[in-house]
């Protein structure tokens, strides 16, 4: 199979392993697009078998349990989607009906899958030779090879449809406000561009089914549709062109904190950049915190008192063990440890805290260099073995944090303590 499908659905596989492992955004949205991305290259890799394919055992196989899977494609694309602009994942009981006729054809399929050898091999030849019709076998008992075909294109057609009526309903949060941030308007717009993009995936399917089924042979189908294939192929290039081109949106759909007025933002930020070490970071029974997440609790859309509370213990316990000594930390990293989505620890910091996460940590080993310091058990400590000790990757690194911080190097603070 030298065809250049067999490459792209290739591609297409080995991009959704990587989703899968990969460590931002959230973990189950990024987990259903990865399933839809799979699903799909599997499936155009699975009808490239059947059109040029000279192995019957490798046609063989794929004719059994294998097309089933194309009955998640549509509910993963709906998941993924719904799962972003809600910036909620979770499955109600009733999210497992989408699940429903893909069980249903894989049961109808066990007939076939444990059928014997010469059955399958029997189908296998009559896919591999030019008249394709498989009419007068049945590879599942429940549906018939007509009503299946049928049922896949209402099924895929019918979940595009679903995902742009779940954005019609979320468009008071897509379009009334236009307070956004960059990256909420990229992921829109990534958003719109992969709904549009299972919409002309059914399309797609619809005009191949209507060219297959006025093609007597294989041969004629392939000479009829092979422009289609391409623009497909192109269209699914394009699409996993974006992934990597904007991993950003993988982020997911980013909640957008607002607050009344600058002068009550620079209020709330001063009050709580008043922290001046790591002990008052981590003390939870601060008079001025709770009362500071209360005025919040007041502004805040989507983040309530109680997740942020979740997100300050949560960063408080890994304050606690030193993580942030780890040179390599970043908000990549800390978004797995402490199993918070990327896009919520950022507006945390940024809106919230109103600092940076890279100036948070620093601040945190700034404190943790002064205490080392304040300690005569570390006064014969050279600037390099204290730079490494407190997390940074050089010394020249740490001088510079520690004087940004102190207003001296910590040559200077050690002279004067």
């Amino acid at each position: 199979m030298n065809s250049p499908f067999v490459y792209i659905s290739l591609t297409g596989m080995f991009l959704s392993v990587l989703l899968f492992f990969y460590n931002k955004g959230y973990q189950s949205a990024k987990s259903y697009l990865a399933g839809f991305l799979l699903l799909s290259s599997f499936f155009l890799f699975m009808q490239c078998v059947y059109l040029f394919s000279n192995d019957l055992h490798i046609i063989m196989w794929f004719i059994a349990g294998f097309p089933s899977l194309f009955y998640l494609i549509g509910p993963f694309a709906y998941l993924y989607v719904r799962s972003i602009l809600r910036d909620n994942t979770r499955l109600s009981r009733l999210d497992y009906l989408h699940f429903l006729i893909f069980f249903l054809v894989l049961l109808g399929a066990i007939p076939y899958i444990i059928s014997n050898l010469e059955h399958k091999l029997t189908l296998a030849r009559f896919i591999q030779s030019n008249d394709w019709s498989t009419r007068k076998f049945r590879p599942n008992v429940i549906f018939p090879p007509i009503v299946n075909q049928i049922l896949r294109l209402i099924h895929l057609l019918a979940y595009s449809i679903l995902i742009w009526l779940i954005i019609y309903k979320q468009r008071v949060k897509l379009f009334k406000n236009t307070n956004h941030t960059r990256e909420f308007e990229i992921t829109k717009k990534w958003i719109f561009l992969f709904s549009s993009y299972v919409f002309l995936l059914a399309i797609f399917h619809i005009i191949l089914y209507y060219t297959a089924s006025f093609s007597k042979t294989k041969t004629i189908f392939l000479l009829e549709s092979y422009t289609l294939l391409i623009s497909y192929s192109f269209l699914y290039i394009f699409i996993i062109g974006a992934l990597l081109f904007f991993p950003h949106i993988l982020y997911g759909l980013p909640v957008k904190i607002f607050f009344p007025s600058e002068n009550l933002m620079t209020e709330l930020s001063n009050d709580i950049t008043k922290v001046e070490s790591k002990e008052e970071l981590i003390d939870g029974d601060n008079a001025d915190e709770v009362q500071l997440d209360q005025t919040i609790e007041k502004y805040v859309q989507l983040f309530s008192e109680a997740y942020l509370l979740e997100i300050k213990n949560k960063l408080n316990t890994w304050i606690e063990q030193n993580n942030f000594l780890d040179p390599e930390t970043n908000i990549s990293t800390l978004s797995v440890q402490i199993k918070n989505p990327q896009h919520h620890l950022s507006y945390y910091f940024n809106t919230i805290l109103e600092m940076k996460f890279t100036d948070w940590r620093n601040h945190l080993k700034i404190e943790y260099a002064v205490s080392l310091l304040d300690n005569e058990n570390h006064k014969n400590y050279t600037l390099e073995a204290l730079s490494i000790q407190c997390g940074f990757l050089s010394q020249s690194t740490f001088i510079r944090a520690f004087k940004n911080a102190k207003g001296m190097t910590p040559s200077e603070y050690m002279k004067g303590v």
